[in-house]
This record gives C-alpha cells, sequence and structure tokens, in this order.
C-alpha cells in the first residue's frame, strides 16, 4: 500500500496541473473570442453611426408623392372645381364615423450626399406634418446608401390614419385654401412641411433607436404641387 501511494499523488498532481492548464486554455479562447465579438460589435456600431453622421449633413428635397388615396380614392379624384371636395367621398364620411381615415402613397424624397463618407441607414421611423401639424408617421425598412458626392431617390411607402388631422379645421382651412389659390394661379404663399426622421441601429438581433430625429424642412409652393402632378 506504501509503495502505491507516491505514484496515485503524482497522478492526482499531473491531474491537476493538466485540469488548471485546460481552464487556462478555456479561458484564454473566451476571452478572444468575447475581446472579437465586442471589436466587430464596436466597428459594426462605428461603421453605422459615420453613416449616420454623413446622413445628418445631406441636403434633402421632396421630388413627388405618388399613387396617393384617401380612403380608398386617388386625392387627384376629389380635387374638383378649386377646391377639396371630402364629402364626394363615402369612405371619408364613413372614416369619421369610426375616426380612422386611411392615407396610402409613396413619397419620393432626393438625398445628395456631399460629404467624403458613405451616408446611410438601414431602417427608420419618420413622421410628416403640415404647419407643425402631424399627418403621418409610419416606419422604413427599405435601406439607403448615399455614396460620398452622390444624388438617389428614394421611396418611402405612407400608410396611415389621418383621421385626427381632417379633423383640425384651422390647418385643414389653410391647406385647403392653398390649394384653391394655386389651383388658379393665385398662389404667392407657401406652406411648411416637415419630415422627421428617426433611425434604428442594428446591434446583432438587437435594434437600437437613434435618441433623437433628423428634421428635414421644406417650404412647398404651388408650382410644386402642380409640377408633381398633385394639382391639376
Amino acid at each position: 500500500m506504501e509503495s502505491v501511494t507516491p505514484s496515485k499523488q503524482g497522478k492526482t498532481t499531473r491531474t491537476k496541473t493538466w485540469t488548471k492548464a485546460k481552464n487556462g486554455n478555456i479561458s484564454f479562447i473566451l476571452l478572444i473570442t468575447i475581446g472579437t465579438a465586442f471589436f466587430l460589435v464596436s466597428c459594426t456600431l462605428d461603421k453605422q453611426a459615420k453613416a449616420l453622421r454623413a446622413l445628418e449633413k445631406c441636403r434633402y428635397e421632396f421630388v413627388s408623392a405618388d399613387s396617393v388615396f384617401l380612403a380608398g380614392t386617388d386625392i387627384n379624384k376629389f380635387i374638383a372645381n378649386g377646391r377639396l371636395d371630402i364629402s364626394r367621398l363615402p369612405g371619408v364620411a364613413l372614416g369619421f364615423l369610426n375616426r380612422d381615415i386611411p392615407l396610402s402613397g409613396i413619397l419620393r424624397i432626393q438625398i445628395t450626399n456631399p460629404t467624403d463618407n458613405l451616408a446611410g441607414i438601414s431602417q427608420f421611423a419618420y413622421k410628416i406634418a403640415i404647419e407643425d401639424k402631424e399627418v403621418i408617421d409610419g416606419t422604413s425598412d427599405l435601406p439607403i446608401e448615399v455614396p460620398p458626392g452622390q444624388t438617389i431617390t428614394v421611396p418611402v411607402k405612407l400608410q396611415t390614419n389621418v383621421y385626427k388631422f381632417l379633423s383640425d379645421g384651422q390647418t385643414l382651412d389653410r391647406l385647403l385654401t392653398f390649394i384653391q389659390r394655386a389651383q388658379s394661379g393665385t398662389a404667392d404663399e407657401k406652406i411648411n412641411l416637415t419630415f422627421n426622421i428617426k433611425p434604428t441601429l442594428a446591434l446583432g438581433n438587437k435594434q437600437i433607436n437613434y435618441p433623437g430625429y433628423i428634421r428635414i424642412d421644406k417650404q412647398v409652393d404651388a408650382d410644386l404641387l402642380i409640377k408633381n402632378g398633385l394639382i391639376r
């Protein structure tokens, strides 16, 4: 028995030493893995942040609004005789009862990147206001990338409930008066259109919302509406 004990002790010592070495290797590999993952995440966030900063410096122009439907009817069909004849639309009348008046369409925005960096965003939430009164809000998952020094046109799909906006008599009256004057060719005023973008950063499977909004202000005149066929 006494002659066997030292051998067992030596074997036990070697086992402990091997276990410590194995644990050390696992810890080292784990640290390398975590460090690499952290580095990749940092690079991804840094890349997105640079693209976002470039996007903030871009110039924006509203190009057109296409296929705009209110309560299922083409908006041009109820711009008649110099006024918006909303009463002609059964869908709108019913929408006032249900407090749900759907508006859909495609807003095309021209983006020019004057910087030396790629400007871009993976997805974003947006709000559109007329005379500081919110009309539309929604989200777009269409990735946007604007190379340095270039200009692209981006389609933003609109889908929202405009009951609250149409219920605001003061703002609606101003908009209708503007359209009437634009149709008659006597409009020399402009209306203020605001497009707010809240970008979303991608972090693996998680989404991080930008803390604020990128604000795009545009004064719209009659010429722009007529040019894009919104007023005939």
